[in-house]
């Protein structure tokens, strides 16, 4: 084996060694982005159910349902920071005190697919979705 053959097998061998034991930490989300939040309503009996689904910058594309962060009503930025916590249950809405009124709902979630499920980030690495919906 040549003197460089020597040196160069050493060096591929550390190199590769790096990137398998770094690739999931230093890589995680870069590529897949979360680029928007679509909530479906639908009225259950005297409640109306609200469903996220998120679409994503490579496949899969589409998530339903997203996790996500519900908050009640439109959420306008107050702060630099909010903190969240992700699930995939829908939101659920009792109507039976508001027959006939309009409700609002934001969800919200982490742009990195890698995120946490619960945290606090800058208001600009959060997407959100909001709807409206009439309670039966």
């Amino acid at each position: 084996m040549s003197r460089v053959s020597v040196l160069i097998l050493p060096l591929l061998l550390l190199a590769t060694l790096l990137v398998l034991a770094c690739g999931k930490s230093m890589f995680s989300g870069i590529g897949r982005q979360l680029q928007s939040i679509t909530i479906q309503a639908t009225a259950i009996g005297n409640s109306v159910q609200f469903v996220a689904t998120g679409t994503y910058s490579a496949p899969p594309t589409t998530v339903s349902p997203l996790p996500v962060d519900w908050a009640n009503g439109f959420l306008a930025p107050p702060v630099e920071t909010m903190n969240y916590t992700l699930t995939a249950q829908p939101y659920a809405y009792n109507c039976m005190a508001s027959s006939g009124a309009e409700i609002e709902v934001t969800a919200l979630a982490p742009q990195n697919p890698g995120a946490p499920s619960s945290g606090s980030m800058a208001w600009s690495h959060l997407v959100f979705g909001h709807s409206a919906a009439t309670c039966p």
